[in-house]
C-alpha cells in the first residue's frame, strides 16, 4: 500500500462494455490506455475488440501491448474498408480468407509487399482476440472461425543486419570513452557535495554550482521554478551551459545511459527490451572463483514451462567488465532511485524526465532516439579530430536490436561453428532459435567448411587413409577423450602445438563419430552411470556448470540413437569395461 493508497488490484473490471481498454501496473496506477474508437469501426465491433483486448493482454509486457495495438488497427483498416465489416456477425472463416488477401496485397511506403512475419503477426494478433472470446465469452461469436496456421512463415523473416567484430570493437572504444568521461563528472560532483572546500583543479563557480543545486532537490537537477523558489538564481546554471551541462556532476544522464547500455548489452549478449529493464540487484558472486561476478537478469519469454535466469560471469579485474560499469551505474543513479516511481525503483537504467519531472526506468523511445544521437555525435568527434581517426574509428548506423545477433555470431565464428556453445551463451532453450540468430553468409561458410572436415575424417577413420592436406598439419595421432572415444585430429590444423577447442569436450565435436553397436552403447551407459554419481557426491552448482552439458547430451542426444533391442547386451558388458577416472 504505498504512500498509504489502496491499491486497486481488479482486472479491468470496469472496462467491460467500454471502448477503451485499460491496463493497471503493480501498484494499481493506469499504465496505459488503448482508445478502440479512434479505429473508425462500429460501436459493436469496437466494444468486441476492446473488451478481448484487455482481456487477453492483462498481464503482458507493455512492448507487446503496443505492438498487438498496431496489429488491430490494421486489421481495422480492413475492416473499415474492403472487410465492410460492422457487426460481429460478420466474424466468418470465410472473412479471415479476404483478410489473408487483403494481407498479400499491401505494399510499405516504398512500394515492397509487407514481409511474412509482418503480416503472420497481423493475422495471430486477431486469432488471439477470437480465441479468447471463444474461451470467455461463446455467447458472442456466432458461429465458428477457422484460422490457417502457419500460413505466414513468421520466422523466415530476412535477417538483421550483423556488426563485424572489428565494428563492434570500435563501438565499445566509443561507449568507455563517454562512460569515463561521465563517471569523471560524477565523481567531482561527489566530491563538491561531500567536502566544503575548494577542489584541485575545478573552476570554484563550478562547485558552488554544485553545491547549491544538490541542496534543491535532494540531489536531483531540480527544474528552473524549483531553483529560484530556494533562492538560486537561474544565472547560476546558465554560466555553466545550462542544467543539461550540470546534471552529469548530480547523478545519471541520457548520453551516459545510452553509452553505458551498449556496452553492457554486448558485453552480455542480451536481448535489448530485457536489458532496458534490468534489475539492480543484478550482480551476485561467483561459486567457484573470487574474481569473476555474476550478471543476472530476466527474460519474460525465456522457458515456457519454467523460467530460466539470464546469466553471464565477467572477470572484475578487468576495467571495464560488465559488473564494474554496474557498479558506477548503482552509483550514479542512485540519487534517482529515492525518487523513482515505486514500479521502478529496483531498475537499474533511471533517468530523469525533463519535460514532467518523474524519475522512470530508461523509456523505449529515449533510448531508440539516444543511440542514434550517440551514433552521430561520436562520428562528429571522428570527423573534427582527424588525429584521432585511426584510434577512434567512425560508426555504423546501428540499433539496439543489431547487437545481440553480432554478438552470437561472432561467439558462433569463435567456437569454430559450434552452436552448442553459441545456444550455451545465449541461454536458449531450443538450437533452432540460435540458428536464426547467426544465419548469415559467414556462418554458412563455417557450417561448409566443417562439414566437409568432418567427411574427410570420417572417411579416414572407415578407409585408414589420412585426408589430403590442404596446409602443413601437426599430427600427433590418435588420441583417447573422455568415455573412450577417439579424436583423430586433436590439433583440428593447428601447427602452434595448440589443442582443438572441443578437446577434453568431444561430446560437442561436430566431427563425433559414434558407431551404433553395443560396444559403444554400454561405454555411454557407463558414462551417464559415472556422471549421476559425481552428481550424488559433489557440489552441485559445479556440477551443473561442468558435468552436466555432457549428461544431458549423452541422455538426449546420443542414447536415443542406440535401438531399443541393444540395450540388454550392452548393460551386460558395462561390468566387462575398464573403469572411469573418478570424476573430482
Amino acid at each position: 500500500m504505498p504512500n498509504g493508497r489502496r491499491i486497486d488490484r481488479r482486472l479491468n473490471a470496469e472496462d467491460r462494455g467500454s471502448a477503451v481498454a485499460t491496463f493497471r501496473g503493480a501498484w494499481g496506477e493506469n499504465t496505459r490506455a488503448f482508445d478502440f474508437s479512434t479505429l473508425g469501426l462500429s460501436m459493436e465491433l469496437t466494444i468486441f475488440l476492446a473488451e478481448a483486448f484487455a482481456g487477453q493482454y492483462t498481464a503482458a509486457a507493455s512492448t507487446t501491448r503496443r505492438a498487438q495495438w498496431y496489429s488491430i488497427a490494421t486489421f481495422a483498416r480492413f475492416a473499415a474498408g474492403e472487410g465492410n465489416l460492422s457487426l460481429v456477425t460478420d466474424f466468418t472463416s470465410e472473412m479471415v480468407g479476404r483478410y489473408m488477401l487483403w494481407l498479400d496485397r499491401q505494399r510499405s511506403a516504398s512500394g515492397d509487399r509487407w514481409s511474412e512475419a509482418y503480416k503472420g503477426n497481423a493475422l495471430t494478433s486477431l486469432r488471439q482476440l477470437v480465441e479468447w472470446t471463444r474461451r470467455n465469452r461463446p455467447e458472442r461469436l456466432p458461429c465458428r472461425i477457422d484460422f490457417t496456421r502457419g500460413s505466414y512463415d513468421i520466422r523466415s523473416a530476412k535477417p538483421r543486419p550483423r556488426l563485424t567484430s572489428a565494428e563492434l570493437k570500435a563501438i565499445l572504444v566509443h561507449c568507455y570513452e563517454e562512460i569515463d568521461e561521465a563517471w569523471l563528472m560524477f565523481r567531482i560532483g561527489r566530491q563538491a557535495i561531500e567536502t566544503s572546500g575548494e577542489l584541485n583543479g575545478i573552476d570554484p563557480r563550478l562547485v558552488d554550482t554544485i553545491r547549491k543545486l544538490a541542496r534543491v532537490d535532494d540531489g536531483i537537477v531540480p527544474g528552473r521554478r524549483k531553483m529560484e523558489r530556494a533562492g538560486v538564481p537561474w544565472s547560476t546554471a546558465v554560466r555553466h551551459g545550462g542544467l543539461q551541462q550540470v546534471a552529469p556532476y548530480l547523478h545519471l544522464t541520457g548520453e551516459a545511459a545510452v553509452a553505458f547500455y551498449i556496452a553492457i548489452v554486448i558485453q552480455t549478449a542480451g536481448n535489448p527490451a530485457p536489458m532496458r529493464l534490468i534489475g539492480r540487484d543484478c550482480l551476485t558472486t561467483h561459486p567457484l572463483d573470487d574474481n569473476r561476478l555474476m550478471v543476472e537478469w530476466d527474460k519474460p519469454r525465456a522457458g515456457r514451462k519454467y523460467k530460466r535466469v539470464q546469466r553471464r560471469s565477467f572477470d572484475t579485474r578487468r576495467a571495464y567488465a560488465a559488473p564494474n560499469l554496474i557498479n558506477r551505474l548503482l552509483q550514479m543513479t542512485a540519487p534517482l532511485a529515492r525518487r523513482a516511481r515505486p514500479q521502478d525503483k529496483e531498475k537499474l537504467f533511471l533517468l530523469l524526465s525533463g519535460q514532467t519531472g518523474a524519475v522512470t526506468a530508461l523509456p523505449h523511445p529515449t533510448l531508440w532516439k539516444g543511440v542514434k544521437r550517440f551514433v552521430a555525435r561520436r562520428n562528429a568527434k571522428v570527423a573534427v579530430n582527424s588525429a584521432d581517426a585511426c584510434r577512434l574509428p567512425a560508426l555504423p548506423d546501428i540499433a539496439p536490436a543489431f547487437l545481440r545477433g553480432s554478438v552470437a555470431t561472432e561467439y558462433y565464428k569463435a567456437s569454430g561453428g559450434d552452436i552448442v556453445v553459441t545456444q550455451a551463451q545465449l541461454n536458449h532453450g531450443n538450437v533452432s532459435t540460435t540458428d536464426r540468430y547467426v544465419r548469415g553468409p559467414e556462418t554458412e561458410r563455417i557450417q561448409h567448411e566443417t562439414i566437409a572436415r568432418a567427411q574427410a575424417m570420417l572417411v579416414a577413420w572407415v578407409t585408414g587413409v589420412e585426408p589430403p592436406k590442404g596446409k602443413p598439419r601437426c599430427r600427433p595421432g590418435r588420441a583417447t577423450m573422455p568415455f573412450a572415444h577417439d579424436c583423430l585430429d586433436p590439433a583440428n590444423g593447428a601447427c602452434d602445438g595448440t589443442l582443438c577447442p572441443h578437446y577434453g569436450a568431444c561430446l560437442r565435436c561436430p566431427g563425433l563419430v559414434i558407431p551404433l553397436d553395443a560396444h559403444h552403447l554400454a561405454r555411454i551407459l557407463q558414462a551417464i552411470a559415472a556422471l549421476v554419481d559425481a552428481r550424488d557426491r559433489i557440489d552441485p552448482v559445479r556440477w551443473e556448470g561442468v558435468y552436466a552439458p555432457s549428461h544431458r547430451i549423452l541422455l538426449s542426444d546420443i542414447l536415443p540413437d542406440f535401438p531399443t533391442g541393444l540395450h540388454a547386451e550392452a548393460e551386460k558388458l558395462v561390468s566387462m569395461l575398464p573403469p572411469l577416472p573418478v570424476l573430482e
